[in-house]
């Protein structure tokens, strides 16, 4: 196919906008996936029943939910770089290097109070359920550099390692901008995907103390690839990049994904482990870069706009589900002893768990009315 049809289709089919339907949908599908795989992780392994709890199938099922963590790697550096590579587009190889510190700036005031709101939270909910507190982990959860040791690593909110990350790689960002703009884009993924092959194959191969080998693997480098990936669709939105058609069908991403999926079984066969979050961030990159292709105005069904104002949210949701949940883990414990439960083989661990999920999603909504949203606009400002 010639390029110039290539990128016919290209702009014809992505608009130019501020705000994405499909990116706050796919957040909001996120968010949910990243809750229901916790409140598993709650139901059948933290706060069990008794007997473990039903359908163990439920909980392999559910637990795929923590994709939804490279969901979020994915569109974040589509978010990030969008406006950058418009800049490039515009302006070519003289386009000016962003500025910096205005950028730190707004990624500073748009989502650290909120982070930090949130810790508290999560302290006060630990202290509610009658659990002990290290400072120690509140203080390196609250700078971000709780990821780097096993002791701190979960800290009172366990999902927050996520965003100690994505600060790592906001600040390896500069370095995406410089490869892009000097070496193109693909040629810019191929380092990235070959410094993050060569650090995972090199976790693999290297014994590390038991203290600092997990953490390793949630080192920026680990999941740089699929960030990455995420600025890979900016370019091609941004007019920059052209892609052939096939990309532009679910079909390429549902494959890759059931690769990602079929390597779970597979994980320990030949080291293939260091290949799964890389070939789950091909999937993601290939499902948005189709689902963009196919936005269109006023075509949204109930589900995709619940999924839509979901994700809008997201950030608060993704923040304060996990400590609410962790709170609801005593009264799931204590229930799983009742005799009735016992001799009627209830899943109340599950239920109670599941029954969290709407008071997690009234207090997100909450959270990022009178915290987050006043943190958007600061930011803005910046």
């Amino acid at each position: 196919m010639h390029p110039s049809r290539v990128m016919a289709v290209e702009t014809r089919t992505v608009p130019t906008r501020g705000r994405w339907q499909r990116v706050d949908q796919l957040r909001g599908l996120a968010a949910l996936a990243v809750v229901v795989c916790h409140l598993a992780v709650s139901g059948y392994r933290d706060a069990p029943n008794l007997d473990g709890g039903p359908w163990p199938w439920l909980a392999l099922l559910l637990g795929f939910g923590y994709l939804g963590v490279t969901l979020f790697f994915v569109i974040s550096g589509f978010c990030i770089h969008l406006p950058h590579a418009r800049a490039l587009a515009r302006a070519g190889a003289s386009a000016p290097a962003p500025r910096w510190r205005h950028f730190f700036a707004r990624r500073f005031w748009r989502l650290y109070p909120p982070y930090l709101a949130a810790l508290v939270v999560a302290v006060a909910l630990w202290w509610v359920a009658g659990g002990s507190v290290s400072w120690l982990t509140v203080t390196a959860q609250a700078l971000l550099v709780h990821t780097f040791h096993t002791t701190t690593f979960d800290g009172v909110n366990p999902p927050a390692w996520t965003l100690a990350v994505e600060a790592q790689l906001y600040v390896a960002y500069p370095a995406v901008f410089w490869l892009i703009a000097r070496l193109g884009a693909l040629r810019a993924l191929g380092a990235v995907l070959g410094v993050t092959m060569a650090y995972r194959l090199a976790l693999a191969l290297v014994p590390l103390p038991i203290q600092l080998a997990g953490p390793a693997w949630e080192v920026f480098l680990a999941r740089w690839f699929e960030w990455v990936l995420g600025a890979m669709v900016a370019e091609w939105a941004a007019g920059r990049l052209t892609l052939p058609r096939l990309l532009f069908t679910p079909w390429p991403g549902l494959v890759a994904l059931a690769g990602g999926v079929l390597l779970e079984w597979h994980a320990g066969t030949y080291g293939l482990y260091i290949l799964k979050e890389p070939l789950y961030g091909v999937a993601f990159a290939l499902l948005l870069c189709s689902a963009l292709a196919r936005e269109r105005a006023g075509t949204s069904s109930t589900v995709t706009r619940y999924l839509g104002r979901v994700g809008v949210h997201s950030y608060s949701l993704y923040l304060l589900h996990r400590p609410i949940q962790l709170a609801f883990e005593p009264l799931a414990r204590e229930v799983a002893t009742w005799p009735s439960v016992i001799a009627h083989g209830l899943p109340s661990s599950l239920l109670i768990m599941a029954a969290t999920t709407p008071v997690v999603l009234w207090a997100s909504r909450l959270f990022y009315r009178y915290c987050e949203q006043p943190s958007v606009r600061r930011s803005q400002a910046v």
